[in-house]
């Protein structure tokens, strides 16, 4: 079997990445990646990397012979990075990279890329991996649209804050909401909102804002799949947007951190008991009444899972 590619992998400090990435792609990488270490903490900050980064490089093996790129490699100051090549053989990568979201179900509901085919009576959610979190993919989204499909039974009005790719604020729409509100302080996330929720014939009925944008209104539905720290920190905002007795849904938070999240939000939800899979939490409850101090200001704390 012959290397139709080289792959050199090496674990990098923080501070030498965009000196080293300049390095690898003028010597020819054809692509270079920088991707967490297996014991790393969550980073989300754009520009931010891990204490200590694995760095990928790919390289052309009919243009860069093995024996080239470890000559090249005794040259450079990184034996402490530990460089090692490895071979990597041509694949069908289209093929393999569909195989990798096959469609899923939710009750009535299926989430499912364009190239899947499904039976035209089916209600099908199309949507493609890209550029804004939520497939259907993580525990915390499957999670939410488990509560949707179980929850929306007609005419709702529904907030997906975080909305990402629009998953939930979308399915919520197929599955009978009049309407729906997407919420992200990411205007790339709301671009392919829209875009999603036109290929799935909601965008009539889905509006988008940023945070600082939102009307003021209460809705009987709100769903925020965001992380533990912003959940707590947008709390107020959150409960302002509840109409009393509405239903609130939080998602993105592991089950050590729901006493925090529960705490933040304790004089306004009486939360039912969470719901989890794989390692993630869903708490949801209903608003008690509207005496709980809300805030007019909208937070910016909206980094999707």
């Amino acid at each position: 079997m012959s290397a139709a590619w080289w792959q050199l992998v090496m674990d990098i400090p923080e501070p030498e990445v965009a000196e080293i990435e300049a390095e690898l792609l003028e010597a020819g990488a054809v692509a270079v990646s920088f991707l967490e270490p297996e014991d790393a903490t969550a980073v989300f900050a754009a520009g931010q990397y891990w204490p200590n980064t694995r760095c990928e490089a790919l390289f052309d093996a009919a243009v860069y012979p093995r024996e080239a790129l470890e000559m090249w490699l005794a040259r450079r100051p990184w034996t402490d990075f530990h460089p090692r090549l490895e071979m990597v053989v041509d694949r069908d990568w289209v093929g393999l990279t569909q195989a990798a979201f096959p469609a899923r179900r939710f009750g009535r509901l299926w989430i499912a890329p364009s190239w899947t085919e499904l039976p035209a009576q089916d209600l099908v959610l199309r949507l493609d991996p890209g550029q804004a979190f939520g497939t259907g993919a993580h525990a915390t989204t499957a999670l939410c649209l488990q509560f949707l499909e179980a929850q929306v039974k007609g005419g709702e009005t529904l907030m997906d804050y975080g909305c990402g790719s629009g998953i939930l604020a979308i399915a919520a729409l197929l599955l009978g909401a009049h309407r729906a509100i997407g919420v992200d302080n990411d205007p790339l996330a709301l671009q392919v909102t829209g875009e999603n929720a036109e290929k799935n014939g909601v965008a009539h009925r889905l509006q988008r804002y940023l945070p600082e944008q939102v009307p003021p209104m209460q809705v009987p539905l709100l769903v925020a799949n965001i992380l533990a720290n912003p959940l707590v920190e947008l709390a107020p905002t959150l409960v302002g947007y509840l109409a009393p007795g509405a239903t609130l849904v939080l998602s993105g938070l592991l089950p050590e951190q729901e006493p925090f999240v529960r705490a933040a939000y304790a004089d306004a939800i009486e939360f039912a008991e969470p719901i989890r899979a794989d390692g993630w939490s869903l708490l949801s409850g209903r608003r008690k009444s509207p005496e709980y101090p809300s805030e007019s200001r909208h937070g910016s704390h909206l980094s999707a899972l």
